[in-house]
């Protein structure tokens, strides 16, 4: 009783959370707003989908998906990966990818639409510190810009020289720091920006208490989060100078954290899922030099080697790739390093070689966009090249190893099965030597793939599960399951949170709206299990039937638990009474029905 009463309280505490959360916007401008974003487009909008049957199928951006796990109900506005077990409707999918409020993917998906909140609601948001972080970095953005195009003859001097147009540099917002200590800081603070919240963004340095400008005299290079904010820079030198690094990045953030974005992604992912392959390169000028050049699928990994989270984010575009990095040596090195993080991902992958001296903005200089496509068309998957080349400075075996250890894990046993064929075909090596030591060895440096965590499996659990589906199937059938059952006709402790919530969530709904349900849900858990059940087709069963059942299991367990209290205390009247009462409640519900064991 104290556990239900625990339950009940915080549900009742998030309850209040919630509230405070929407600060009482209206529901039925809420209601408009998902109505007009239809979950397909906008999920498109992230994540490359394809028809299947009656739903929509694609890599799940929530966990290490290495094949197509999340699912998407355009019928019933819901999306369920069957992998990790993220759930939920058009509102849950944009606020767990972009970790936002629910209030701001609210203003971001009517702002998709064209639908205006009114003045009267908008007042009542309460902006995040990321929100005001994107509106610095958006616009420092702006003023650097504006700096390269009117400000800065030296640093268009530069880019002329380098052999690339201006409508390169404005297509992906390049932009031009000033010599000045105070130029940016002088600007934001002009636009109304804190200095506590500067000092926050990572874009200023302290000195003596003193704030100046970390980029100054510098070609600028903003970096995009896939979805098109910008959350970082980079920043050039135009001349060497003594004792200044060529290249400076923002420090980590709050938006940004090293080693988890793609430069270019934003720009180029359409065409990378349209092409169906992605060619990844090393630093900012190869990136604009195969953009200009109309390879319009190339991203970068923002000179640094190519990392998990890099890997992760680019197989939601497309599971092929081209490693498009230097002749030398280091450059075939983090090439085939690269590739062995896309193989553990499930990737196809090919590597093209350059000339020894050659990059990829060089070899276009020198010889053509024409002559690099063919080096594309014509490239080696990656364990054929690690078969062949002469380039490797490792033996045969060490190869093969780092092959295997990268297959170690794929969950897909025919996926691994077909990368161990072409092992043994390129490697001469029989594909039983080849399981044998890939069973024997272990798996490094990757995380393990995120399994979900499902509710128990006995009989009760499950009958516990159908009778919640059952009664999302329409209002009636839920008002059904509220007006004969209680929370404590529910032993899943899952079940009991998801009965209590769907009390609360429906008292609240003028009309019943399915998807509706799972806007602004807190309890992740709750909010999967629901949109799991959503999802599912609903059962065509007699819910009355369940009910009676439920109870019977119920006052089952209430009088195994009488009988074990009064064999402690037999003389306890109280507890006789209770009993009698309960037995003749069980008497009456299988007076008229037909006993049999339904699991």
């Amino acid at each position: 009783m104290a556990h239900c009463c625990r339950i009940l309280w915080e549900y009742k505490f998030k309850g209040a959370l919630d509230s405070a959360i929407k600060e009482n916007m209206d529901n039925s401008l809420i209601d408009q707003i998902r109505q007009a974003n239809d979950i397909v487009d906008v999920v498109q909008s992230y994540v490359p989908l394809k028809h299947v049957g009656s739903n929509w199928r694609g890599i799940c951006p929530f966990h290490n998906d290495t094949k197509p796990s999340l699912y998407v109900s355009q019928p019933k506005q819901i999306f369920k990966c069957f992998a990790c077990g993220k759930a939920g409707n058009v509102f849950s999918f944009v606020q767990e990818y972009e970790k936002l409020s629910f209030i701001e993917t609210v203003k971001k998906l009517a702002a998709r639409v064209g639908i205006q909140i009114p003045e009267h609601e908008r007042t009542k948001v309460i902006s995040t510190k990321r929100q005001h972080l994107l509106q610095v970095y958006k616009s420092a953005a702006e003023f650097y810009c504006e700096n390269l195009f009117t400000h800065s003859e030296s640093a268009l001097e530069y880019l002329a020289s380098r052999k690339f147009s201006a409508k390169t540099a404005k297509a992906l917002g390049l932009g031009y720091a000033l010599s000045s200590n105070k130029g940016l800081l002088n600007h934001l603070m002009k636009e109304g920006f804190s200095v506590s919240l500067l000092k926050e963004s990572g874009l200023f340095g302290e000195y003596s208490g003193d704030l100046r400008d970390i980029f100054r005299d510098r070609l600028i290079f903003p970096i995009h989060n896939n979805t098109g904010e910008v959350i970082a820079f980079g920043g050039r030198i135009l001349e060497p100078k003594e004792n200044t690094g060529k290249y400076i990045n923002s420090p980590g953030t709050e938006l940004y954290t090293k080693g988890k974005e793609l430069y270019g992604l934003f720009q180029t992912k359409y065409n990378i899922s349209k092409l169906d392959y992605s060619v990844v390169c090393e630093g900012y000028f190869d990136f604009l030099r195969l953009y200009e050049s109309g390879f319009i699928n190339a991203v970068a990994s923002l000179g640094t080697s190519l990392t998990e989270d890099q890997v992760y984010l680019l197989n939601r575009f497309s599971s092929k790739t081209v490693m498009l990095y230097d002749g030398d040596a280091a450059g075939i090195k983090a090439a085939v390093r690269g590739g062995l993080l896309c193989l553990a991902r499930g990737m196809q992958v090919r590597l093209v070689i350059l000339p020894e001296n050659e990059d990829p903005d060089s070899f276009i200089l020198n010889r053509g966009a024409t002559a690099l496509a063919q080096l594309i068309k014509e490239a080696p998957d990656l364990i054929s090249f690690m078969a062949q080349s002469e380039k490797l400075n490792i033996d045969i075996k060490e190869r093969i190893e780092q092959i295997l250890d990268a297959l170690r894990h794929l969950s897909d046993p025919i996926q691994r099965e077909l990368f161990l064929q072409q092992v043994s075909e390129n490697f001469g090596i029989s594909q039983n030597a080849l399981l044998s030591s890939l069973k024997r060895g272990s798996a490094r440096g990757l995380a393990p793939l995120s399994q979900a965590e499902q509710p128990g499996s006995s009989a009760a659990d499950l009958q516990q599960r159908l009778i919640l589906k059952a009664a999302l199937k329409d209002r009636e059938s839920y008002n059904l399951l509220a007006s004969e059952l209680a929370i404590d006709y529910f032993s899943n402790k899952l079940y009991r949170r998801l009965y209590l919530f769907l009390q609360e969530r429906l008292r609240d709904l003028d009309t019943y709206e399915p998807s509706a349900l799972l806007d602004n849900v807190e309890n992740s858990e709750v909010k999967d299990i629901l949109g799991e059940l959503l999802f599912e087709d609903s059962p065509q069963i007699d819910t009355k039937a369940l009910i009676k059942d439920l109870k019977l299991r119920k006052l089952k367990r209430d009088l195994e638990g009488l009988d074990q209290a009064i064999q402690e205390d037999s003389q306890n009247m109280e507890l006789l009474k209770e009993k009698e009462k309960l037995s003749r409640e069980y008497r009456r519900l299988t007076k008229r029905v037909v006993n049999k064991v339904l699991y």
